[in-house]
């Protein structure tokens, strides 16, 4: 095969063009059609596809030299961002406009009625606003001056109605004046200059090129038209880069000591910084303030450094020619005071899932029927060490089932997701895994078939969905819940705190291990072993009778679950529920570890 891309052989042997459009061009230009080369597989088809290359090459690039002038082009700013001078600026060029015109309408001999007609209605509706008698007509005169030039305004506000007086200031200075000696004094008054083809249209700044803010719109909205799950990290990423660098920065002038300082600086911003932001704080006031927590070490290399390093690379990549440096990230490191690693949390022992489960606060729980999102999530990360935005964004029509009558939960992006939740699966790899015989013994498949059989279409129906992510919003009830049974725990050091769900798939991940279980699989972590031959070649799913058996070694409450329970684990109520037979008076207590 040839090195450039595109040329393409199909079955039969029919040689083709497929042409790849970018990314960030998709949106744009759409899918291309495969060019069909009219020939079989030989040289002289590679030869005519890559002309085909070379021309499709041509037409990207054009493209994106258009959207770049596009980006490049003066835009108005609106009205209530405009300063008093630019305000009077632009009230004069418009009085101008009409002394240009009449001087026009004169030379060319027009009847003096209509020229009187004119200049009489102005400095009627001039003389009203000046005059402090009313603004109606100046105002609307005003307002349709501004559609034309596409200046966004409010009415209501104060700079509408500082640019009417404006207006009425200019006309009488700069038309009817010198309108009123034309038409009465017989003088040939010479009209304004014409302003110079080199200034900027009317509300718009002087154009100096491709500016950082201009360019980071274009790149976000690229990323916004096909959003994942790093789609909001990126934008807030490069929404305080704009903010730091100045949106009205050439793109050429740009420099290393910009990115350097930019990243060096943000590690003092308060944690919350965007949510401050939103509320109107500028980032200038948040840092002048000393903050009582700023950003974790990983927040700075997952959420800043790793996203900038992105929109540099392509950036360079796309706008090079016209002005675009090379600029790096790499040895920029976190100059915060935080430590890494300092928010992880550990595994439960065993005594505290006795203390957890067999708490009033979960029996609570475990007895309420309008309860299942608090009750379900914490077992089912327990019992199958899933990750709680995974197991939330479980579809009960498509993701479990049975495969030789074991029961399973499916882990895909590619089965269809809830309405309003968008679907993420860390690796983005599918992942089968059969239920643990305690979500069996606790009622799980029944309720997961009354959800389907009701038309549900994710795990906990009634939970609040956050921008896609319908696990965000029950995280506090857990972590609230630790709280209640005196588990949570900020003051410990790293990797020894308990803070919310995640401490479910510790455990589960902890137990495994101490149990000898290779629990990857099971809980979607990549690994070293993961081999070319399973990414490639292995395309069906093992057959789930083995797991099964792997999960019957994984007892997670072994000192306290299997052997020494007399009856199910907390929770049993629900189970007995939705087998029909109505809930118990009080919660089984489950035998202590000895």
């Amino acid at each position: 095969m040839p090195a450039w891309s595109g040329y393409h052989v199909k079955s039969d042997g029919r040689a083709y063009f497929r042409p790849y459009v970018p990314k960030d061009l998709r949106p744009i230009i759409g899918p291309q059609p495969m060019v069909n080369l009219g020939m079989k597989a030989s040289k002289e088809a590679e030869r005519l596809a890559l002309i085909h290359y070379i021309a499709f090459e041509s037409m990207l690039s054009k493209r994106r030299e258009e959207l770049a002038a596009e980006a490049a082009r003066p835009r108005p700013i609106p009205l209530g961002e405009m300063s008093e001078e630019s305000r009077q600026s632009f009230a004069v060029q418009l009085a101008q406009g009409f002394n240009r015109t009449q001087h026009a309408a004169l030379k060319g001999l027009r009847p003096r009625e209509e020229l009187l007609s004119l200049h009489e209605s102005l400095s009627q509706i001039a003389g009203d606003v000046l005059s402090a008698t009313g603004t109606e007509g100046l105002a609307w005169l005003t307002e349709a001056f501004l559609l034309a030039a596409e200046i966004p305004f409010d009415k209501t506000e104060r700079a509408f109605r500082s640019l009417v007086f404006e207006f009425a200031s200019a006309l009488d200075s700069d038309f009817l004046k010198p309108s009123t000696r034309r038409l009465h004094g017989r003088e040939a008054v010479p009209p304004p200059p014409l302003p110079r083809s080199d200034t900027a249209p009317l509300g718009a700044e002087p154009s100096r090129g491709l500016s950082v803010g201009q360019l980071i719109a274009v790149y976000t909205q690229g990323k916004e038209r096909n959003p994942n799950g790093y789609t909001r990290k990126i934008v807030r990423c490069l929404t305080l880069f704009r903010e730091v660098v100045g949106k009205d920065l050439p793109i050429a002038q740009l420099r290393q000591l910009h990115v350097t300082d930019f990243l060096r600086t943000i590690c003092r911003l308060p944690s919350d910084w965007a949510n401050r932001f939103d509320e109107g704080e500028s980032i200038v006031g948040l840092l002048a303030a000393e903050a009582d927590e700023v950003m974790s070490p990983t927040t700075y290399k997952d959420n800043y450094r790793a996203p900038l390093k992105a929109f540099l690379r392509d950036s360079r990549r796309d706008y090079g020619d016209v002005g675009f440096p090379a600029l790096i990230v790499d040895g920029i490191e976190y100059t915060g005071d935080r430590e890494a690693g300092e928010d992880k949390q550990r595994a439960l022992r065993p005594d505290e899932l006795k203390r957890l489960f067999e708490s009033p606060d979960f029996a609570l729980i475990a007895n309420d029927p309008s309860a299942d999102a608090a009750y379900w999530l914490p077992v089912i990360a327990l019992f199958s060490g899933a990750r709680p935005r995974e197991i939330c964004q479980l579809n009960p029509q498509t993701d479990w089932g049975f495969s030789e009558g074991i029961p399973f939960l499916l882990f895909s992006q590619a089965t269809p997701a809830g309405k309003g939740v968008r679907k993420t699966v860390k690796t983005g790899e599918e992942r089968r895994i059969p239920m643990h015989s305690e979500l069996l013994r606790l009622g799980l498949p029944d309720y997961l078939g009354s959800l389907k059989q009701a038309g549900a279409d994710r795990l906990f129906p009634t939970a609040a969905i956050k921008k896609g992510n319908p696990y965000e919003a029950l995280g506090g009830a857990f972590t609230d819940l630790l709280k209640q049974v005196g588990l949570y725990d900020n003051a410990a050091p790293p990797g020894r705190k308990v803070l919310g769900m995640y401490i479910m798939r510790k455990t589960f991940i902890t137990f495994a291990a101490h149990q000898r279980v290779i629990s990857y699989e099971m809980t979607g972590h990549s690994t070293e072993t993961t081999t070319i031959q399973r990414r490639h070649y292995i395309t069906e799913h093992e057959p789930l009778g083995e797991p099964p058996r792997i999960l019957r070694r994984l007892q997670h409450l072994r000192r306290w679950s299997h052997e020494q329970v007399t009856e199910v684990l907390p929770g049993s109520a629900r189970a007995r529920r939705a087998h029909g037979a109505g809930a118990p008076s009080r919660l089984p207590v489950a035998v202590g570890s000895h």
